[in-house]
């Protein structure tokens, strides 16, 4: 399979270019973008480049709150071919979850754009000790490697069909599961469904939090007549690159030629970060030293950035502490979502402000492990580029905008990694800084007590213990009773 691919740096014009060459070139296609927040702004550079080339094609939008003739998002994108069989010009604009959700299997004769990186990856974390005998009838283990187990369907498993498990209230959780599965057990498919299990019995224990992982396949949209990827490093991507072990798909990577690239007056940004102690977690987030922390965070930007011309960003369980009130710490009307992928409706703004953490769980981690994947490159991919996905959405990419940019993230880390994006931009200088009278960031320090969780290695090796320390038990205790007798006897 041939697939096109734009990596140039964020503000090259990437969605722009795609959307000229739709309209352009008349055919139909489906514009597939991060957010639904984002329909607007694609159709507005749609209508524009339309009126500009004297063209009219066809501009529909799909998403739950617009749905037209089916109850169900993924339904009416499989319907579309069919729908549209007799028109020659059509532009569908779609999310990455629709996109991940749906068959595409009867789109011959359409052409697909993919706008930034979609999560490729499906990974959940589950608890399910009374569905030890449900996941035994239904699903069989085969040895994969590093302690997990690929997953198919049993006989009675390929019986069920996805929609008998959406309209089941119990299961109706594990349909995403299960279409997995089945996908995987296609005799024309290469994809695996990987969790680290190796006997059901093992998730009776509700200790026990177990995963199970699957990718996208690149091979879903083989019926497409043409498929572009836009993304900045689009192939090392953490999800790419998972892709490429749980999905043996060849793909020929075609990169597209780039158009004469955008004049950008210099500009310097200036990149803040406030510790280089410890590194940002949820964990610390929502501890109560870490929202003290927030909340000293959160006082301090307000004095630092403009009311106008600024935007900041947080996990949900940040967001509260860095604002708790309207007069104190960021003002709320700045606030934005943290994936703000593909949008240029902030570049007016020269000051941004991230607080983000999105660490590897410790399923994920064992994941990653079994896979040869390093850690740190997943925190790149979720974490860094999340940020720096925000960060490029301030006046940086606006190629007549001189004036100085400001950055503030949380750790050393995430800003040495805006900092070497922003090296590689020739129009670009960047500076990297410690706040200095700042908040006091606290080194690591001893967490309290927490619910017990276990991933079914950690299980594993907590009965092992158990047993090790019972049989010493036991035999000290024995060891004991003889002492004791053989003192008796003595007397």
């Amino acid at each position: 399979m041939k697939a096109y691919i734009d990596e140039r740096s964020m503000g090259a014009g990437k969605t722009y270019d795609a959307i000229e060459r739709l309209v352009t070139d008349k055919c139909k296609a489906l514009f597939i973008t991060e957010r639904i927040e984002s329909f607007d702004e694609v159709e507005s550079t749609i209508s524009k480049a339309s009126m500009r080339h004297g063209v009219k094609p066809i501009v529909r939008r799909i998403h739950a709150g617009d749905l037209q003739w089916s109850n169900s998002v993924s339904r009416e994108i499989e319907e579309l071919p069919d729908f549209f069989r007799d028109a020659d010009h059509v532009i569908v604009i779609a999310s990455h979850q629709a996109m991940l959700r749906s068959n595409l299997g009867n789109f011959h004769g359409w052409r697909i754009v993919v706008d930034e990186v979609p999560q490729l990856l499906d990974f959940e974390n589950l608890r399910t000790h009374l569905d030890a005998d449900f996941f035994e009838t239904h699903y069989q283990l085969t040895a994969f490697d590093e302690g997990w187990s690929s997953v198919t369907p049993t006989r009675v498993g390929e019986s069920v069909t996805v929609a008998d498990v959406q309209s089941d209230d119990s299961h109706r959780h594990l349909a995403v599961f299960h279409r997995r599965v089945m996908d995987a057990s296609r005799p024309d498919t290469r994809r695996v469904v990987v969790c680290n299990l190796s006997d059901w019995a093992m998730m009776a224990d509700r200790s026990v939090k177990w995963c199970w992982a699957s990718v996208f396949s690149f091979g879903e949209l083989a019926a497409f007549d043409r498929v572009e990827m836009l993304g900045n490093r689009f192939r090392r991507d953490v999800g790419c690159e998972i892709a490429q072990v749980l999905d043996l798909d060849d793909i020929e990577w075609v990169t597209l030629p780039a158009p004469q690239p955008r004049e950008f007056f210099h500009r310097h940004v200036h990149i803040h970060y406030f510790s280089d102690v410890r590194s940002s977690s949820l964990t610390f987030f929502t501890d109560p030293a870490g929202q003290k922390t927030l909340r000293e965070i959160g006082e301090f930007l307000a004095m630092q950035m403009p009311a106008v011309g600024s935007i900041w960003s947080a996990n949900a369980k940040a967001r509260t502490s860095l604002a708790p009130q309207p007069a104190h710490g960021l003002a709320t009307a700045n606030y934005l979502n943290p994936r703000q992928a593909g949008t240029n409706l902030h570049k007016a703004a020269s000051s941004a402000a991230m607080i983000y953490a999105a660490k590897p769980c410790p399923n994920l981690r064992t994941l990653l492990k079994c896979l040869k994947i390093d850690t740190d490159k997943w925190a790149q991919s979720v974490e860094h580029e999340t940020i720096l996905q925000f960060a490029t959405r301030t006046s940086v990419r606006d190629p007549g905008n001189a004036s100085p940019v400001h950055i503030w993230v949380f750790d050393r880390k995430q800003a040495l990694y805006l900092k070497r994006y922003f090296d590689d931009l020739a129009h670009v200088t960047a500076h990297m800084e410690r706040v200095e009278n700042g908040p006091v960031i606290p080194r690591e320090g001893k967490r309290g007590p927490k619910e017990t969780v276990r991933t079914p290695a950690e299980h594993v090796a907590h009965k092992d213990e158990k047993r090790a320390r019972d049989a010493e038990r036991k035999r000290l205790a024995r060891a004991r009773q003889k002492a004791a007798k053989e003192a008796l006897r003595a007397a």
